[in-house]
């Protein structure tokens, strides 16, 4: 039977891990060099609204999102929803809406492993009993580190985090098909509204 080691995330944050929050709106721009993306815009690949500037985002001491990092929505209508980096999702910062875990000792943390973790329902119980407010629910990020995370030796890790890629590739391939068909139906009913008006 596999060993699990239930550690608080406060606990790895300093070597293993770091918790950081993403880029503050009022800094936002309508337009500049990199894309300023919440965790559900990224999911429905989203125009981006906002903006910022690479200067902009050193000075207030965050970088750009690298792969592997696991993104949390911690503010708003999808708070909980959990998405990890991959190239696919090209470069962006992300929002102030957002906290990023980002690990750097993978072998004592795999970033995917932990992703897959936070999309559980174990993890989002406790996420939820993070969440404050009713207008609009925030989780603060300061509480993120008192959620458990159970680890399993690193191998095992591996073996889920590969599970959790494969269904992941899945759903975006459907996510992308889904996409296309809405914009065929837009199309069409276009065509067909206008020909209609126009009259035999």
């Amino acid at each position: 039977m596999t060993s699990v080691d239930e550690r608080r995330l406060g606990d790895l944050v300093g070597d293993t891990v770091t918790i950081t929050k993403g880029f503050p709106t009022q800094r936002a721009q309508t337009d500049g060099d990199i894309r300023v993306m919440s965790v559900a815009a990224l999911r429905n690949a989203a125009v981006p609204r906002y903006f910022a500037g690479r200067d902009a985002i050193a000075d207030v001491g965050l970088d750009v999102a690298r792969m592997g990092d696991v993104l949390v929505s911690i503010e708003g209508g999808t708070v909980g929803e959990t998405l990890v980096v991959d190239e696919e999702l090209g470069e962006f910062v992300p929002s102030q809406q957002v906290a990023t875990l980002r690990v750097l000792e993978p072998t004592q943390v795999d970033p995917w492993y932990l992703g897959a973790w936070l999309s559980t329902d174990p993890a989002q119980e406790q996420l939820r009993r993070l969440t404050r407010g009713s207008a609009i629910q925030r989780i603060p990020i300061k509480d993120l580190s008192s959620l458990a995370v159970p680890l399993p030796p690193i191998a095992h890790q591996h073996e889920i985090s590969e599970r959790y890629l494969a269904f992941e590739a899945a759903i975006r391939s459907h996510r992308a098909v889904a996409k296309c068909l809405e914009e065929l139906r837009d199309l069409d009913l276009v065509t067909a509204f206008a020909s209609g008006l126009r009259g035999p």
